[in-house]
């Protein structure tokens, strides 16, 4: 085994973002928070601005710099942490701020700590000993890091990065074909320039013999169902995963982080499961966000604040239909149908009155063939990412800790 140290003594420092809320801008520098550490990398697309005068402010005592590490102090996925890997142009709320001094291997030897089990259950146990969803500095400077040899650190760590350079590579695949299925959508369906179009008559805006048929003649729209009162989630995953509103998401089903029941839940909900080709839809929070069940999803639970679509007219593909409903100008409308003063709420009566532009039903089948393939390919691509994740996770205790060794 290998000596521990305090956190505070591995890194030069350990630091904190703001918990203030500056004032957001329209332009500036970003203020990244704690829902932007997503797996073991900071990504900051969605997070608002800030003015060079708050971002000076913050940076006075948390200037984040390449290879620090970063750790999610408060909210979802607090514990959460991510290596700075590029020289950063934001500033920190809400996070924790490991100084490393542009030492890159200490700094990935933490990030790995740091995602062990055995951290997260550090921090699950002191959370449920203060009642409060928030990680203290105090804390973390005490956290006890192992501290072997700097070449052994840089043995295991590329060891470790190799898996997750692999992940990463596959995802930026998926969100590749992701696109390209996105474009093919509106070169067909926005643009009207699908097989054939040079010869095709329009009337009223679009080809002649489409239609405008109101959603609810099209599928049949069932709603989720909440968990019995009294129970809870699962404390491991078992045999019955529980999709969420949070794990549907542009046009599919996120399933890295689902929820799970027990068998006797199970039975009082079973009910309430989802189909191949269902599409799921947010009802509640973010509403509109769209899903679609492909066949390794079949038989899973639904919560309460989606519906899903099922028992298809013979007029719509499904696969059509859910790229028609993931289109923005299409969750805009959504989100104005939601009613509710305290928390706004898509109703099913609301969403069978949704309008859907209906194409001549052979161009949707070869739509939905083509589409079909792209899918296949990310299915395939994102089972990589499930078996090298579980690898990765399975080796990273036992190299952390040095049971297993490395030459």
């Amino acid at each position: 085994m290998w000596n521990s140290i305090r956190a505070d003594e591995f890194c030069e420092s350990v630091r904190d973002g703001t918990h203030d809320t500056p004032k957001q801008q329209s332009f500036g520098y970003k203020l990244v928070t704690s829902k932007h550490i997503q797996d073991g990398l900071i990504q900051p697309d969605d997070a608002y601005y800030i003015s060079e005068d708050d971002y000076k402010k913050i940076n006075e005592r948390s200037k984040v710099e390449k290879w620090d590490v970063l750790m999610a102090m408060i909210g979802n996925g607090l514990g959460r942490s991510a290596i700075v890997e590029s020289n950063p142009d934001y500033a920190i709320k809400n996070i924790a701020l490991f100084k490393m001094g542009g030492n890159e291997v200490k700094a990935k030897w933490l990030h790995y700590f740091l995602s062990t089990n055995y951290t997260q259950q550090v921090i699950i146990n002191y959370l449920q000993g203060t009642g409060q969803p928030f990680l203290s500095l105090s804390l973390l400077r005490k956290f006890k890091v192992p501290n072997p040899p700097l070449t052994t650190q840089q043995k295991i760590a590329s060891i470790l990065s190799a898996y997750d350079n692999l992940i990463q590579n596959y995802k930026k695949q998926i969100e590749a074909l992701q696109i390209a299925a996105s474009e093919l959508y509106k070169e067909w369906f926005v643009r009207f320039r699908f097989p054939g179009w040079q010869t095709t008559e329009f009337e009223n805006g679009i080809p002649k013999g489409w239609k405008v048929e109101r959603l609810g003649n099209l599928a049949e729209i069932k709603s989720g169902k909440r968990l019995p009162q009294g129970y809870d989630f699962s404390d491991y995953p078992t045999s019955h995963p529980y999709i969420r509103a949070r794990d549907i998401k542009h046009g599919n089903i996120d399933s890295n982080d689902f929820a799970y029941i027990s068998d006797d839940v199970y039975q009082k909900l079973k009910r309430y499961i989802v189909d191949e080709n269902d599409i799921l839809l947010t009802i509640v929070a973010n509403i509109g966000d769209v899903g679609y069940v492909n066949k390794s999803l079949q038989g899973f639970n639904l919560t309460e604040n989606a519906v899903r679509l099922t028992n298809y007219s013979e007029r719509i593909e499904p696969r059509y239909l859910c790229y028609y409903l993931t289109q923005p100008a299409t969750k805009i409308y959504m989100e104005g149908l939601a009613v509710g003063a305290a928390q706004a709420k898509l109703g099913i009566y609301k969403i069978e009155t949704i309008k859907v532009l209906l194409p001549n039903i052979n161009i949707q089948k070869v739509f939905s063939r083509r589409i079909t393939l792209i899918h296949t390919k990310i299915d395939n691509l994102n089972k990589q990412i499930t078996n090298l994740t579980q690898q990765r996770d399975l080796l990273l205790p036992r190299l952390m800790s040095g049971k297993l060794e490395v030459e």
